[in-house]
């Protein structure tokens, strides 16, 4: 059966970064676990990150970064037919946020899924969203990612420093001929599984007593060998997915007008971006003032770069992330309604 296919893009953006800003004299008085024996500072590329306050819930957060990415697409709630959530963390641990967002911001008329491949997930809820507006199944849809890396750092911990707290949203519908979603890709390395983990555990440093409440709590934990091996294929397997997508969509190097991606760590923008011969003023990055913020990191950036006026109409716009699973996502979209 043939049927219309429609144009799907960006409507509008909206950004919910806390005020509380942590520098890095923050850890003055911590003992940063075998700092002595690293080569490099867990300082290097970043200054501050943002912090929520300790009792606000990431749908409270995940709500007003919704709201304000609905007032920025001109939209009415009730022409909302699809809110995508991914929360690291949800407020609960079943279920995820999304219908309680639904719920707070009173779309009526809207399903509600909750979405996750970790940091990735913006992208991959990107994807999905262009290709379900394109075949007619939703007309608008809500993204809303949040981070709350607050709640599961041990600050002991080496990589501590460079992770930060973040919320931020898109609203995506059809956009005019020639305009929105081009094509995307996609690849997964699952032996890069245990890189990443949330485990229960004692953060570094606390005594316990056995006739005292136990102090542990779930905390980020690493496998140092297998996140050596991501750095270490960072590049290689980003290209991959980054010159698939070129090839899929037809589109040349020169031809990106902006590059934007996710900022695991100080380099890895950069990398990506150098990889493909993008000038730096074709790309935005803020590590350096937030650091790591997982799938809210591009929302933000792409709503700070619109702000600063960096993304003009028909710009071909470039978008990637890596995530734990290991996963890696990247589209490409026409800038503009």
């Amino acid at each position: 059966m043939l049927r219309e296919v429609y144009n799907a893009g960006i409507l509008g953006l909206g950004s919910n970064m806390p005020e509380e800003v942590r520098k890095n004299d923050f850890w003055d008085n911590i003992d940063i676990e075998n700092l002595s024996r690293k080569e490099r500072s867990p300082f290097i590329g970043i200054e501050e990150r943002r912090v929520f306050p300790e009792d606000l819930l990431p749908s409270d957060a995940e709500t007003e970064a919704g709201r304000r990415a609905i007032k920025d697409s001109g939209l009415d709630l009730d022409q909302i037919d699809l809110v995508m959530v991914h929360s690291m963390l949800q407020d609960e641990l079943i279920p995820g946020n999304a219908s309680l967002v639904q719920y707070k911001l009173g779309l009526e008329n809207a399903g509600a899924w909750n979405m996750d491949t970790c940091c990735s997930s913006f992208v991959t809820m990107a994807i999905a969203a262009s290709n379900l507006i394109a075949m007619g199944t939703f007309k608008n849809i809500l993204i809303i990612t949040s981070v709350f890396h607050r709640h599961i750092l041990d600050y002991t911990h080496y990589i501590s420093p460079s992770l930060g707290d973040g919320c931020a949203a898109v609203v995506m519908g059809r956009v005019s001929e020639g305009r929105g979603y081009m094509g995307s890709h996609c690849s997964s390395n699952g032996a890069y599984h245990d890189a990443f983990t949330l485990k229960e555990k004692i953060p570094d440093g606390k005594g316990w007593s056995h006739f005292r409440p136990s102090p542990a709590k779930p905390v980020l934990v690493f496998n140092p060998d297998t996140a050596y091996k991501i750095g270490k294929n960072s590049l290689n397997d980003m290209m991959s997915v980054l010159n698939t997508l070129l090839v899929k969509t037809n589109v040349n190097c020169e031809d990106i007008g902006f590059f934007i991606s996710h900022q695991p760590v100080y380099w890895s923008h950069d990398a990506w971006r150098d990889g493909l011969g993008i000038p730096a003023n074709k790309s935005y990055q803020t590590f350096n003032k937030y650091g790591n913020i997982a799938s809210t990191t591009i929302p933000v950036n792409l709503f700070e770069a619109n702000e600063k006026g960096m993304l003009k109409a028909d710009d071909i716009v470039l978008m990637t992330s890596s995530g734990a699973g290991e996963n890696f996502s990247a589209a490409i979209f026409k800038w503009g309604k």
